[in-house]
């Protein structure tokens, strides 16, 4: 009945799989749970290799990392049954009825319970990670989790052009709505756990422009899904990039330094990103 698939790197997945596993067992339905660690070769590898002794419960390292969207198509090509459900390593149920609140709308073919923050916030350089989840991703479809059918993720997999972090979720949410394939939004969220640094996080923001840059240039992006798509395209149309990558390299010292305190501004932030896509080139 319901496959959940856990890509993970770098991170003990253990007691997510533990609750999602109390869950199923639970709600009394056959399901299966597939972790797959995406060649992290990390110091968590013994500890994870114990969700094998679960019912019904999978865990496999990859020798070589294959990156985000790869080894989400991968878990879903292995999965054997027709529900698959998406949840992040360094997320966790909001409820102790995720799995029955899923499980509850049976007729949606895809559906997306959201991401949440945890309650009270980190301290410094931990802060701006935990501020983005709280203002930003609440109400965002999220690879983070989701459900959807087999067959419908088959033909609509994860474009693995993209090794890097970031924008693969939105490019694939983005392929079913233009098929009209609807996606059912609905309030059953996960916690992020917050564990990035800012510097950790600022890098993997680093990449997602990088995605977003070819996404752009290979005509994948929609120019008008999203405000830093809009702002780059008119920018470079009215030739004003430039400036802004020259100001950008300017206070980047100035930027990180807000980023990294206990008052992390997102006002900045989406300067630092623009300014990092600006300043890209072939």
């Amino acid at each position: 009945m319901l496959s959940i698939l856990i890509p993970t790197f770098n991170f003990d997945s253990v007691p997510l799989v533990k609750e999602l596993h109390r869950q199923c067992i639970g709600c009394g339905i056959e399901f299966e749970i597939l972790v797959y660690d995406d060649g992290s070769k990390s110091a968590f590898s013994k500890s994870n290799s114990t969700i094998n002794t679960l019912q019904n419960c999978t865990f496999k390292e990859l020798p070589n990392n294959i990156g985000r969207s790869a080894i989400r198509n991968l878990l879903a090509k292995n999965a054997k049954y027709d529900l698959l459900l998406f949840v992040d390593s360094g997320t966790f149920p909001k409820t102790p009825d995720f799995i029955e609140k899923y499980l509850s709308i049976d007729n949606k073919n895809v559906k997306s319970g959201g991401m949440t923050h945890l309650e009270h916030p980190p301290k410094k350089p931990y802060k701006l990670r935990w501020l983005y989840t709280k203002k930003r991703e609440f109400r965002t479809l999220c690879s983070s989790n989701f459900m959807i059918r087999k067959e419908i993720f088959i033909s609509n997999q994860f474009d693995e052009s993209l090794k890097k972090y970031g924008f693969e979720d939105v490019l694939f949410f983005d392929t079913l709505l233009e098929k009209k394939i609807p996606i059912f939004f609905f309030n059953n969220p996960v916690e992020h756990n917050a564990d990035d640094d800012a510097t950790t996080f600022l890098k993997k923001t680093e990449y997602a422009m990088e995605n977003l840059y070819h996404l752009i240039k290979d005509n994948k992006a929609k120019k008008e899904g999203f405000n830093i798509t809009k702002a780059y395209q008119i920018l470079k149309k009215i030739r004003l990039h430039k400036i802004i990558a020259f100001n950008f390299k300017l206070i980047k010292p100035l930027l990180i330094m807000n980023l990294k305190s206990n008052y992390p501004s997102l006002l900045l932030f989406d300067f630092y990103k623009l300014g990092y896509l600006c300043s890209l080139k072939k």
